[in-house]
């Protein structure tokens, strides 16, 4: 099994289940429609990584390059305010580590 198809799997999953979260807490749609695209996409991407098909790989990249560019904002944006930036923080840290699977580790590596 591929560590980045496992990893940007999980990944989506994680980002689909936030928006759902969020939603459910907040009543928030706006986060479960994006949650679920993204989420939905990337986990698009684990899967043709999985079958080998390196499109997976542009389509995971870029789909979490977007991620991690908006919460980098709300982030910086929250801190700015003085407001709790503990979500953005968090969902950050975990894009910056999956750009780095993507990035990093060797398409073979198991």
């Amino acid at each position: 099994m591929d560590l980045r198809a496992l990893a940007t799997l999980v990944y989506g999953a994680l980002i689909a289940l936030g928006g759902i979260i969020g939603y459910v807490a907040a009543k928030s749609k706006p986060s479960l429609l994006s949650g679920g695209i993204l989420g939905a996409v990337i986990i698009m991407g684990s899967v043709l990584l999985f079958s080998g098909n390196p499109a997976g790989l542009p389509i995971a990249v870029a789909t979490t390059l977007l991620i991690t560019v908006y919460f980098g904002y709300k982030l910086l944006k929250g801190l700015a305010a003085r407001k709790p930036v503990g979500r953005a923080a968090g969902i950050l840290v975990l894009s910056v580590i999956e750009l780095l699977i993507l990035f990093f580790v060797s398409p073979g590596v198991r």
